[in-house]
């Protein structure tokens, strides 16, 4: 019995130190539930029905799947692309709550993640223009 156990004990180990040693996706469940707070509870809801939330919550699954998958520039990018949506207020959320979720994202999401340069600072209050997009003229 004592020689089961054992053996038992020792397949479940290496399976315990996988399990420990994938990276914790924590942060990108705590951004997504600050973003469904927003759509689903308060004066945003009220004031603010058509805001598009929804954008917010498909590209933090881009993020999730792209971390899932270990993919480290897939993730920068994906996250990189979350942030630049709330700077730029897509979807038509409004400007505190944008501020809010991106400072947010700040403080959670680990470092090597995002670009730290340039959102370590609030977004800028104007509409900025995204690095694709040309001006007409």
């Amino acid at each position: 019995v004592i020689a089961l156990l054992t053996a038992f004990a020792c397949a479940l180990v290496p399976g315990v130190a996988q399990a420990n040693s994938e990276p914790s996706s924590w942060w990108i469940d705590d951004i997504k539930g600050a973003i469904t707070f927003y759509k689903d509870v308060g004066h945003y809801k009220k004031d603010y029905p058509e805001a598009n939330w929804n954008l917010y919550l498909k590209q933090m699954e881009v993020v999730r799947m792209s971390f899932q998958k270990a993919d480290t520039h897939a993730t920068y990018v994906a996250m990189n692309r979350f942030m630049d949506m709330l700077e730029a207020r897509d979807g038509g959320i409004p400007v505190q709550a944008a501020h809010e979720l991106f400072n947010f994202c700040n403080l959670v999401t680990p470092a090597g993640l995002h670009d730290v340069e340039r959102h370590k600072g609030p977004p800028r209050l104007e509409q900025p223009q995204r690095p694709f997009e040309t001006t007409p003229g």
